[in-house]
């Protein structure tokens, strides 16, 4: 990881695969970024002030001039370590990323 700082007050961590996490500090409140997505596309994200767990921070991304909410998560493989979205399936999401809803 990376760490850039990227306005006043604004700091952006650098992650593989072309993705990064926008923070604004002093406490590390999460702004935007971008994300690989289900479909394997980088898309930018819009986050959650704050994460609702350790592990996910609540998201949104636009496909197809749609909003689709979500999640993004750290993921890894090894030394490489990445930004992704993940796609809460409900009555609005269904089908974006090729998903139903069951």
């Amino acid at each position: 990881m990376k760490t850039v700082q990227v306005g006043c007050g604004m700091e952006r961590r650098e992650y593989d695969r072309g993705t990064y996490v926008i923070t604004r500090m002093p406490w590390g409140l999460f702004v935007r970024g971008k994300a690989i997505c289900p479909d394997g596309k980088v898309r930018a994200v819009r986050l959650a002030i704050t994460a609702d767990t350790f592990f996910s921070i609540p998201a949104s991304v636009v496909v197809g001039g749609k909003r689709v909410s979500g999640f993004v998560t750290f993921a890894e493989d090894g030394d490489e370590r990445w930004v992704e979205f993940r796609v809460v399936f409900g009555r609005k999401n269904s089908g974006v990323f090729g998903g139903t809803v069951k």
